[in-house]
């Protein structure tokens, strides 16, 4: 197992999916750190069973991308310890962000940063994001209207 052989750290399961294989790969042993996506493991419910479960065996639990939803997931555990600011070069984006487009009050780039090294959680109901349905209508690569 690649985990005894190194003294490296193993941050995995950024590519399984769900609580049990997230558990299975934890009572393993194959893991130091757990990786967690809100879009991928059963929306924010999902995601924190698996960093509640990560806690139980004493790993701390990364969550994967940057976004409103991981934002509010990272509030919610204690088990966690960074936010991942993804594509940030500045010719990556016109805006320095991967997902700050698609919405009207928020965004993802390293000017969000404060002083401290924190990103705000955004507030209000849902998310806390007030979508841009003009530029998602623009960008649109397909989809129904049902009447």
């Amino acid at each position: 197992m690649l985990k005894g052989l190194i003294k490296t750290p193993l941050l995995q399961t950024e590519h399984i999916r769900g609580l049990e294989e997230h558990v299975n790969f934890i009572q393993s042993g194959a893991t130091d750190i757990v990786r967690v996506d809100p879009l991928y493991d059963g929306g924010i419910t999902g995601a924190l069973k698996i960093a509640y479960a990560a806690e139980g065996f004493g790993l701390d639990c990364e969550v994967h991308a940057p976004g409103p939803a991981q934002r509010h997931l990272i509030a919610s555990i204690k088990n966690t310890n960074y936010y991942e600011m993804a594509l940030v070069h500045p010719k990556t984006f016109s805006t320095g962000s991967i997902v700050s487009e698609v919405y009207e009050n928020y965004e993802d780039s390293l000017a969000v940063i404060d002083s401290k090294g924190e990103v705000p959680i955004p507030t209000g109901p849902g998310l806390g994001v007030k979508y841009d349905w003009k530029f998602i209508e623009k960008n649109r690569s397909g989809g129904r209207k049902y009447e």
